[in-house]
C-alpha cells in the first residue's frame, strides 16, 4: 500500500480550504433556507446584539487574513519557478480596509471565496515543500496609542498560513452564533464541527469514545 506523508503545506492547504468550504456551506443553507433576495438584502449584514457583527463582518475580516498569509505563499511560489530570489516581506495585518462590497454584498464575499480556494488549489498542485519553511515579518499594532509604532515579528509562512486558519475558526464560532441566535437557523442546520477548532472536536470525539465504554465490573466480594 503506497501512502504519501502529507507536507505540511498540504495539510496547511487542506485546513484553509476546509474552512473556505464552511463559509460557503453557511452562504447555500441560509439561501436554500431563507431565498437569495432575503440572504444578500438582510442576513448576510444583520447584526447580532450578542457579538455586536454581522455574518458579513466576520467573513470580511477572517478573510483579509486568510488571503493576505495564501498571496504570501503563492508569491514566493511564482517567484521560485522564476529562479527570483525573494527577501522576507512583511504582512501587515492591521493594514485592512473595513466596511465596503466585501463584508455587505453576497456575490462578492462568494467570487472572493472562490478566488482564494483557486490559490490554494495552485499551491496544492505545484506542492513545494520549502514554501511553508520561507521566513516573513508578522507585522501587528500591540497598543492603541497613535506614538506607538507597529511591531514585525519573525515568523514563516507556514506559521502565518497556520495562524489564519486559526483565526478564522474562531471568527466563524461567532458567526455560528449569529446563525443560530440571530438568523434563526437551527443545530441541525450547521455543521457539527463548524467553527470548532481540531482540538475542540478531538476532545469531543475522545469524550464520546470514553462514555460508550462500559464501565468495568465490580469484583469485589461483599
Amino acid at each position: 500500500m503506497n501512502t504519501k506523508t502529507p507536507t505540511l503545506l498540504s495539510s496547511l492547504i487542506r485546513c484553509n480550504q476546509a474552512i473556505l468550504k464552511q463559509k460557503l456551506s453557511l452562504l447555500t443553507t441560509l439561501e436554500s433556507k431563507y431565498g437569495t433576495d432575503k440572504l444578500e438584502q438582510t442576513l448576510f449584514t444583520l447584526t447580532c446584539p450578542i457579538v455586536k457583527a454581522s455574518i458579513g463582518q466576520h467573513y470580511r475580516h477572517s478573510m483579509d487574513h486568510m488571503e493576505l498569509a495564501v498571496l504570501v505563499a503563492a508569491t514566493r511560489n511564482e517567484m521560485v519557478h522564476q529562479n527570483i530570489q525573494m527577501n522576507p516581506c512583511t504582512i501587515q495585518y492591521d493594514q485592512r480596509v473595513r466596511g465596503g462590497t466585501l463584508e455587505t454584498n453576497v456575490h462578492e464575499a462568494r467570487k472572493r471565496i472562490f478566488s482564494l480556494n483557486n490559490i490554494l488549489e495552485e499551491l496544492k498542485i505545484c506542492n513545494d515543500k520549502s514554501s511553508s519553511d520561507e521566513n516573513v515579518y508578522a507585522s501587528f499594532m500591540l497598543s492603541s496609542d497613535p506614538k506607538d509604532q507597529e511591531v514585525a515579528l519573525k515568523s514563516t509562512i507556514g506559521r502565518e498560513m497556520g495562524f489564519a486558519a486559526h483565526h478564522a475558526i474562531h471568527h466563524l464560532a461567532m458567526v455560528r452564533v449569529i446563525a443560530l441566535q440571530t438568523l434563526g437557523l437551527e443545530e441541525h442546520e450547521i455543521s457539527s464541527d463548524f467553527g470548532k477548532a481540531p482540538s475542540t472536536i478531538r476532545f469531543e470525539q475522545q469524550e464520546e469514545q470514553e462514555q460508550a465504554i462500559p464501565p468495568k465490573p465490580n469484583n469485589v466480594v461483599t
